[in-house]
């Protein structure tokens, strides 16, 4: 079946909330990678695509003529109303299209994201990876854990949890499908050498810090880390590949936590030639 992970479009203003610790903002074309939602469509290679449109390169119109099945990370509360009205639009086109939601707004707020609008039919919670590929392969929404739908009756109903991932080495590389899907041009950080490609080397953080977003509703507070080796093939895979990428940035939210790791993967780092 067609899926498309979409990233709806921001809008004039928004700097998504990070303008003071974080250098960038739409002005500068873009925010960061859509790596959580390259994710699971690299776990779809059958079908999925991945798009994060800045408004100003991706309109509502181009945007709905495609299918879509799983939709974007509504991690800001502020516009999930603007990405709510966004997604009624696919729907009056083609009654047929399911619609999905994701992210931190979501896990935090089930039942009122998904009655805020009958344009979305579920919701994927915890971290959701997995989720989105079985729905995406077509698994009745009954039977998918961590999935919360819209029966056919019109109730609301939440499945049994499902466990995060542990073993991280069992997700595939998101370099892939930011070649295949994204103009990485568009990504622009200010402190980075552009262009750049951000991925993640592990997910969850051990501290406790309450103004942080992730570890509370997404991530959980336990840093769940890829191998080595791992990190490496894919560090070595952008090289390879993307010759044109001038930095590899680790968005972990504590990369240096584990200290005889990371020593590890800088040795390794200098044997691939990568500064």
């Amino acid at each position: 079946m067609k899926t498309l992970f979409l990233q709806a479009p921001s809008y004039d203003g928004f700097d998504g909330d990070a303008g003071s610790r974080y250098q960038a903002k739409r002005e500068v074309r873009s925010f960061w990678y859509p790596t959580w939602l390259a994710q699971p469509a690299a776990l779809v290679p059958q079908a999925a695509r991945s798009t994060r449109p800045p408004m100003a390169f991706l309109s509502k119109p181009r945007s709905t003529s495609r299918s879509i099945r799983s939709g974007g990370d509504s991690h800001q509360h502020a516009i999930f109303s603007h990405r709510r009205a966004f997604r009624r639009r696919p729907e009056k086109r083609k009654p047929a299209v399911l619609i999905g939601m994701v992210g931190a707004k979501i896990a935090v707020d089930l039942h009122n994201s998904l009655t805020a609008s009958e344009a979305i039919d579920f919701v994927c919670r915890e971290e959701f990876d997995f989720i989105c590929q079985e729905v995406a392969e077509g698994t009745p929404f009954a039977q998918v854990k961590g999935l919360s739908f819209r029966a056919a009756d019109g109730s609301i109903e939440h499945n049994e949890a499902r466990p995060i991932p542990e073993n991280m080495d069992e997700l595939p590389f998101v370099a892939p499908v930011y070649r295949r899907d994204l103009t990485i041009d568009n990504y622009f950080i200010g402190y980075l050498k552009h262009p750049y490609v951000s991925i993640y080397t592990g997910r969850g953080c051990r501290s406790r810090c309450t103004f942080c977003l992730w570890p509370q509703t997404v991530g959980g507070h336990r840093y769940r880390t890829r191998s080595v080796e791992n990190v490496l093939a894919e560090v070595k895979w952008i090289r390879d590949n993307m010759p044109e990428v001038k930095e590899v940035m680790f968005d972990d939210d504590t990369f240096t936590d584990f200290k005889p790791r990371v020593e590890e993967i800088a040795r390794g780092l200098g044997r691939l030639g990568v500064t």
